[in-house]
């Protein structure tokens, strides 16, 4: 009966960290709100102090290759390594961020494998992601601003990658 026990708080102390790493607000949060990747989706938003309103006022998108060419971003067409303005920003609670990515990718209208899959191709492979990850990766550019490693997702790509998946795998639930 002792080992039954001992058995069981075992097994319900795996159960509870399988699911502390399913959950977003364990591990993705925090790293949803570095600089690297504020920086760009705080880009248009004025309360936020977005750099579009401060030290890129009045420039239009032509303007910004000038800095923001392929060379540097990766990218083919010029607006390409924009952060779509409002799909999630600093200061938000983790179910906030979730919630909003989930909103921004019309998650509601699909199915889950879909969702997945979106969600995987864009988190391990888009320049933007990796760059917010790594600084810098092969294809994803330089911008002309290299961030500190402080300012960087914490971990690095194998680590962001398994705790995606964590995440996915559980249900890519917004808790």
């Amino acid at each position: 009966m002792k080992y039954y026990a001992i058995a069981l708080l075992v097994l319900a102390g795996s159960v509870a960290a399988l699911t502390d790493d399913a959950a977003f607000s364990s591990h993705l949060a925090a790293k949803f709100q570095v600089k690297a990747c504020t920086n760009c989706h705080d880009f248009f938003d004025e309360k936020r102090g977005g750099r579009a309103l401060t030290t890129h006022k009045g420039r239009t998108v032509q303007t910004c290759v000038a800095c923001h060419n392929k060379d540097v971003t990766g990218f083919t067409q010029v607006d390409e390594w924009f952060a779509r303005p409002g799909l999630y920003m600093s200061g938000m609670s983790p179910q906030e961020t979730c919630e909003a990515m989930m909103s921004a990718l019309n998650a509601k209208f699909m199915n889950k494998t879909r969702l997945a899959r979106e969600l995987e191709e864009h988190f391990f492979n888009d320049p933007r992601v990796l760059w917010a990850i790594e600084g810098a990766t092969p294809g994803s550019g330089r911008l002309p601003q290299k961030l500190a490693q402080k300012d960087l997702v914490k971990g690095g790509l194998d680590e962001w990658k398994h705790q995606v998946k964590a995440w996915i795998d559980g249900g890519m639930l917004c808790k």
